[in-house]
């Protein structure tokens, strides 16, 4: 069984089902997953796909590509510490497709157990050394994350864990869910990669984290505002982003929104908005080259981060921080895959990432704090006993 499910809207729920073609790609080779076998077919000869096809490009049935956070290692040339055998992109063509309301789940809870979640000295060793590499100039800001284990007592079928996802309220506004083999990619995220539609491409980046509960949201978006390390995250993150966009085409990208409020459940952040007209046909390899990874998940600039992370960050990020893209006729949607838990179904063992942007104004006992916040504003969406 093979499906993904992304929302739509407020209502509505896209179901994409009877893939026609499915694969996992590693560097040197590729796993069909609706056979079984691996074939002969590198990461490059799917690069060199992509590089065949345009943004503008109608896609004759749904594709939905799942980037792993090691592609972009790849795109740069700095995977030499990546074995064969890490993941780095799904493929996945569908036949079917239907937009109906969400299923009447047959769960009525979740019990997740933790199993291994960062502790606080791993973490302040970490914190130090990304603050040793921005007092020395290496870098503005990088940032730094950890995986959270949790266990499922039972052994769920993927169907039942997507039909009681989507049944929740108040979901980010690219959450989506995939289930191929044992493996089940559930995300919550509220932020986007990119947006193709109409020869214009749209990015949003979001950093700052507050937490709402028990606050005035009028006068806790003040606080934000005010808030001179949360401006200047989102400040130079936005600047990478519009120099980004800039890479793709005619330099002509526009900061929309700078410092908009995003509410999610428990957490405020800000975002800002950026837009690009485009004006030559771009195709989806260079797109992924000058977009990907997200720069508010790495941090700037851009490649001596990611040098920096694979430095400090003793687990690889996988699917976490990486992009979810939806081919959907004209509809061309990747979204960064924040709030976003990988499953295995078999071994019932769910890793969800966490983290934060570290400036020379963060505090490590608040960033700290921030990373367990959006930890459980995952599970509290989930209605976990406890959050």
């Amino acid at each position: 069984m093979i499906f993904s499910r992304f929302k739509w809207n407020d209502s509505t729920i896209l179901e994409l089902s009877e893939p026609l073609n499915a694969y996992i790609y590693f560097r040197d080779q590729r796993m069909n997953l609706l056979t079984g076998f691996p074939e002969s077919y590198s990461i490059q000869d799917f690069h060199n796909k992509l590089a065949a096809t345009d943004l503008q490009d109608l896609y004759p049935n749904p594709t939905v590509y799942h980037f792993y956070y090691e592609y972009g290692l790849w795109q740069m040339g700095e995977d030499h510490g990546l074995d064969k055998n890490s993941p780095l992109v799904v493929e996945i063509e569908y036949k079917k497709s239907s937009k109906r309301q969400p299923r009447k789940p047959r769960l009525k809870n979740l019990n997740l157990k933790t199993l291994e979640r960062p502790n606080w000295t791993e973490y302040k060793e970490a914190f130090f050394k990304i603050q040793e590499e921005l007092l020395n100039g290496n870098c503005y800001q990088v940032n730094l994350t950890y995986p959270f284990d949790f266990m499922t007592e039972d052994l769920l079928h993927p169907e039942d864990i997507a039909d009681y996802f989507f049944s929740q309220k108040n979901l980010g506004a690219y959450a989506h869910a995939t289930f191929f083999g044992e493996e089940m990619i559930l995300s919550n995220s509220p932020e986007c990669l990119f947006q193709y539609q109409q020869n214009h491409i749209f990015t949003m980046p979001i950093k700052g984290t507050m937490k709402t509960e028990g606050s005035d949201l009028t006068l806790l978006w003040k606080k934000m505002l005010s808030d001179k390390k949360e401006e200047g995250e989102l400040l130079m993150i936005t600047d990478l982003l519009k120099n980004d966009l800039n890479r793709l085409d005619t330099p002509s990208a526009k900061v929309m929104k700078l410092r908009a409020p995003l509410f999610v459940p428990g957490l405020l952040h800000q975002y800002s908005l950026i837009s690009l007209k485009l004006v030559n046909e771009v195709t989806l390899a260079h797109t992924m080259k000058c977009l990907f990874p997200g720069g508010s998940i790495t941090g700037a600039p851009k490649r001596r981060v990611m040098e920096i992370i694979g430095d400090v960050e003793r687990f690889k990020r996988g699917i976490y921080c990486g992009s979810t893209l939806l081919c959907y006729g004209p509809r061309k949607v990747a979204s960064i895959n924040i709030r976003t838990a990988n499953i295995n179904l078999e071994e019932k063992l769910w890793r969800y990432g966490a983290g934060g942007g570290i400036t020379l104004l963060s505090k490590a006992s608040d960033e700290f704090q921030e990373m367990e916040s959006k930890v459980a504003s995952f599970l509290r969406q989930l209605n976990i006993a406890g959050y």
